[in-house]
């Protein structure tokens, strides 16, 4: 008899089996993390003294207890993840300072176990544990394992107490109005952060865990009733397929999870602010928190949020939103206008500029295509390196750095005035943009513009415009139209993109993002000056003689 052939694996599934193979070297077998613990307090120690191959930081204490000092315990932590002040107040002073009276001997060789768990560990997070894999989890995470000698449990305490950042203003987030308080790298304290303003139980915190080394903690956070269930089983669809060794910083959540790598736009919003987050929760999204970094992903998002600001909403009125979209049309065309205009198109200048400008060219040896890619690039190095250095060297860099550049350019005959002052306004358009990851965006799309400007004019800034619209339409954030509500067109809810209207106008939540409750408050709260007349004026008065004679009542008593 033949056996029946077994069907050839595609290359995609033997890479995929190569690397789970590469990872479970990594870690321990799962035959040695399956095993149980045993009664004999000497091989739990051992056990798990190989497992942390007799680290500096993994400490063993080793302690007697009971009126003849009968009963063995150890107690596993590893140092720097815990609290010594909770071990000592928790675990060592009870056992040192709990003195049995007579019956209690008898009692303490049977079960010490119980009397432990019940009597002498005071830590109000206490789990029981039997699997040497789930106890290695814990001691990772800041546990402490408390092992008894002849029990088959083991109790891990929650102990943790590592050093973190106090709760300060983001600094690439920081505004004149708005709550002064911002993420840390500890997510049970943003998670805090974000419960404070949100003060509902349907406010809801799924945890989970992602990387076979790391094992980083994730949270997303969801408020049940509002946020679409669709949203939420997407989310946890794509971060459950996500098979990797590490995951460090929320950056990398974002590459596994947007849904078109290949686009220079974010598909997904960071931020390291908890009232950024709230609003977003508010308004039927999710938020994606990761252990070890204070930004926050916020799913779906659209362009128009990009434009937008947490500061927007706690001002009366709000100008700014129609000066922040004129500024994304300049620093995405201003260069590539300047290059059409002064090569293919000098009729549609005035007379006097159209002189002005060559004769500030006379002395340039580049076209105009060149001079402006050249100012470009390093206004951009600048920047960069103005970022990357130093605080205090940085802003200098940025400032002066520019100012003398430009100034040596023009006297140097490499550029032209006009080509100074436009560089100069674009930068100054760019940063209108309030993100960080979409003025990027913007900042790199313009040198194709500019390329295309240079090839065919105005022509080309048109067709340039309409590859990049043509583009932005097509992309998806969870579902989600990443040009909602300007494309599919709703009108009514434009209230919020060019423009801030007051909060009493904005009743409902936009509609896309599929939120069960559209409607976030009651309409018709525009407030409305007193009425003038007659029926405001006796209403007036027979408001002051109550008032007078509940005062004549006060008296009385």
């Amino acid at each position: 008899m033949f056996r029946p052939l077994k069907k050839p694996l595609k290359p995609s599934e033997v890479k995929k089996r190569r690397m789970q193979s590469r990872l479970q070297d990594l870690q321990p077998s799962e035959e040695v993390l399956k095993q149980h613990v045993r009664s004999d307090l000497d091989y739990n120690v051992e056990f798990m003294k190989n497992l942390f191959a007799e680290t500096s930081d993994f400490v063993v204490r080793h302690f007697h207890f009971g009126s003849n000092r009968e009963i063995r315990v150890a107690l596993v932590f590893i140092d720097g993840l815990v609290d010594s002040k909770s071990i000592s107040e928790s675990v060592f002073k009870p056992f040192i300072m709990r003195t049995l009276e007579n019956g209690d001997p008898e009692l303490l060789p049977q079960n010490p176990y119980d009397l432990i768990l019940n009597w002498l560990v005071t830590f109000y997070s206490v789990k029981e544990e039997v699997e040497m894999g789930k106890l290695l989890d814990l001691v990772l995470a800041g546990f402490a394992i408390l092992f008894v000698d002849g029990s088959e449990k083991a109790l891990a305490i929650e102990v943790k107490g590592w050093e973190k950042r106090s709760v300060d203003e983001p600094k690439a987030e920081s505004f004149v109005r708005g709550p002064r308080d911002g993420f840390t790298e500890t997510i049970r304290t943003n998670t805090a952060l974000l419960r404070r303003r949100i003060r509902t139980p349907n406010l809801r915190f799924d945890m989970l865990q992602i990387g076979k080394v790391t094992k980083t903690d994730i949270c997303v956070a969801y408020i049940e009733g509002i946020v679409n269930p669709a949203t939420v089983k997407e989310v946890k669809k794509r971060l459950d397929s996500i098979d990797t060794d590490s995951i460090l910083e929320s950056g990398y959540l974002e590459d596994f999870i947007k849904d078109n790598y290949w686009t220079p736009f974010t598909l997904l919003d960071r931020t390291e602010r908890p009232d950024k987050v709230a609003g977003a929760l508010l308004e039927g999204r999710a938020a994606i928190f990761v252990d070890t970094t204070p930004f926050v992903l916020i799913v779906p998002v659209v362009f128009s949020e990009f434009l937008q600001s947490p500061e927007d909403y706690y001002e009366g009125h709000d100008y700014i939103r129609p000066f922040r979209w004129f500024a994304l049309i300049l620093t995405l065309s201003l260069p590539s206008l300047y290059v059409a205009l002064t090569t293919f198109h000098q009729e549609m200048l005035p007379g006097s500029l159209a002189l002005s400008m060559a004769s500030g060219r006379e002395g340039v040896p580049f076209p105009a295509v060149v001079e402006a890619l050249i100012m470009e690039v390093t206004f951009d190095l600048l920047r960069e390196a103005g970022t990357r250095m130093p605080r205090s060297v940085g802003q200098a860099v940025g400032v002066v750095g520019a100012l003398v550049l430009g100034q040596a350019a023009v006297t140097a005959g490499i550029a032209s005035p006009f080509i100074v002052i436009i560089v100069a306004l674009t930068a100054i358009s760019s940063f209108l943009i309030p993100n960080y990851s979409a003025s990027i965006a913007i900042r790199y799309l313009r040198y194709p513009i500019l390329l295309l400007a240079g090839a065919l004019g105005l022509v080309g800034i048109f067709f340039g415009f309409m590859i990049l619209l043509l583009h932005m339409a097509s992309l998806r954030s969870f579902g989600v139209p990443y040009l909602y509500p300007i494309t599919p067109a709703v009108p009514g809810e434009w209230q919020d993109v060019f423009y801030r209207a007051p909060w009493w106008a904005m009743d409902r939540r936009p509609r896309l993002f599929g939120s069960p409750k559209v409607r976030r408050q009651a309409p018709d709260q525009r407030p409305e000056p007193p009425q003038k007349g007659p029926t405001a004026q006796n209403g007036g008065d027979r408001g002051n003689q109550e008032d007078q004679e509940d005062q004549g009542d006060q008296g009385g008593q």
